[in-house]
């Protein structure tokens, strides 16, 4: 990521501490047999060394989040749709690691031989080490020293050695597979910005002289991301596209639609800073979710693994097709939002005088609740993909409606939310995004829509069961 570093490095850290903002129901009946402990004698792993696994990936999985902020040069945003690469890559390691030694999935990108002796523990933090630095470099020290003390207590276990292969082995596989995924540049390129209404139009303070990097007049982020990436599993970025924002044949069409202006309505009286309308619980929902997504569903399918009692392989698996399903679905999303280039309702509504819509007005000085605007275009919403794509993704990989669930949020501490399923989580993620003055209505329920077909394609062509 040197380039990307290079780039947007000199003048994001000057606003760093602005920017955090940056960027079906389940189905079946109620399960009643969930197990008092995780599953441990799969493939004949003993007790002992199968709940070492289950800690070893809470414990690798919890390292991967705190290593991510190495992506990007100290104090500058980071990226989602790039902490989901480092997330899918320490995860896919892992999974593969332990189904190297019993295959319970299908692996994907390892394909050496079963190794049936060696110690899942070992094996889990060995790959979890080397995927971790292997994609996140400016991690290692911090990497080696959490690993040093994570696997001191497997060094005189039977199997240890032989685990430490595997795991460097699965590490590597995943590592190379994804050298040349084209996201060594971040997907910053120069960008021009439409002049019709409808148009995206660079954002606050993106359209500053500190963030005209190519002499554009500003900043969009990821532009060439969605042209330039290779998803994990979807076939291309423009397998999902979204239709047409609003249905219309172009974006000064768009926002002369029924819809649009109820959007722009809405949306003008609840998402702003200031918006008297918006209430108290709506202004909770908006702030509690505006963290990374990767982050934030990463949390959420360690709640669902708790909750299900999984083991090893179960978890290692559901969190690696969720951070696929993270970064596939902003690889799609990023591809719609370019191919569309539908402006944010902070350009829509201080350039309403214009948009020949008469049931729309400008609003002087109106400004979103958690500054600034993440600076890409607004349709479809891929806050509202990620949560889509990895709630249909728990929905296929845990069956039937379990015990409730609670969560935290990194942007919102303190408070604790609790869902009956993941879907009424992906709908509020989603409805977030109006609260908080960054989409349109439209936008948000497209994207989870988006979503959700990403999630259940890859739950359907991706790790499964043997």
């Amino acid at each position: 990521m040197a380039s990307r570093r290079n780039v947007i490095g000199r003048s994001m850290v000057v606003v760093a501490a602005a920017l955090v903002a940056a960027c079906s129901s389940d189905s079946g009946s109620a399960i009643t047999d969930i197990p008092t402990s995780p599953v441990n004698t799969a493939g004949g792993i003993p007790h002992g060394a199968a709940a070492a696994a289950l800690e070893a990936v809470k414990n690798s999985n919890a390292h991967a989040v705190a290593a991510a902020p190495a992506l990007v040069p100290p104090g500058a945003p980071l990226a989602p749709f790039i902490e989901a690469r480092l997330y899918a890559i320490a995860s896919i390691a892992m999974h593969d690691a332990l189904n190297g030694i019993v295959p319970r999935f299908d692996r994907y990108a390892d394909g050496g031989p079963l190794v049936p002796d060696a110690a899942p523990g070992a094996a889990v933090l060995a790959a979890a080490r080397d995927a971790i630095v292997g994609a996140a470099p400016a991690a290692l020290t911090a990497t080696d020293a959490w690993y040093a003390a994570a696997i001191q207590p497997y060094s005189s276990k039977p199997g240890f050695a032989s685990g430490v292969a595997l795991g460097q082995r699965a590490a590597a596989a995943i590592l190379a597979m994804r050298a040349t995924d084209g996201t060594a540049g971040g997907g910053v390129a120069p960008y021009t910005p439409g002049s019709s209404a409808g148009d995206y139009r660079f954002t606050f303070p993106f359209n500053t002289p500190g963030f005209d990097f190519f002499g554009t007049g500003g900043f969009a982020d990821a532009s060439q991301w969605g042209a330039s990436v290779t998803p994990f599993v979807v076939s291309s970025t423009s397998q999902f596209r979204a239709p047409a924002p609003y249905g219309a044949a172009s974006n000064a069409a768009a926002v002369q639609t029924a819809e649009y202006t109820s959007d722009y309505n809405e949306v003008s009286v609840l998402g702003c800073a200031g918006c008297a309308a918006r209430s108290a619980s709506q202004t909770e929902i908006a702030l509690f979710w505006v963290e990374n997504s990767p982050t934030g569903w990463n949390r959420v399918a360690r709640a669902i693994a708790d909750n299900r009692n999984m083991d090893a392989w179960d978890a290692a698996r559901l969190l690696a097709l969720v951070q696929i399903g993270e970064f596939d679905s902003y690889a799609t999303n990023l591809e719609s939002k370019y191919h569309y280039d539908f402006w944010r309702p902070v350009s829509a509504i201080a350039l309403a005088g214009g948009d020949g819509n008469p049931a729309t007005s400008p609003i002087g000085g109106w400004e979103v609740l958690s500054f600034p605007t993440p600076p890409v275009p607004d349709y479809p919403s891929a806050h509202a993909a990620a949560g889509g794509a990895a709630a249909a993704i728990m929905e296929s990989a845990v069956r039937g409606i379990g015990p409730a669930f609670s969560i935290t949020s990194g942007t919102l501490p303190g408070v604790v939310r609790t869902f009956r399923r993941v879907a009424d989580a992906a709908t509020e993620n989603a409805l977030s995004r109006v609260y908080v003055g960054y989409h349109f209505r439209h936008a948000a329920t497209v994207g989870l829509t988006q979503g959700r077909d990403i999630g259940r394609y890859i739950a359907a062509n991706a790790l499964r069961p043997r």
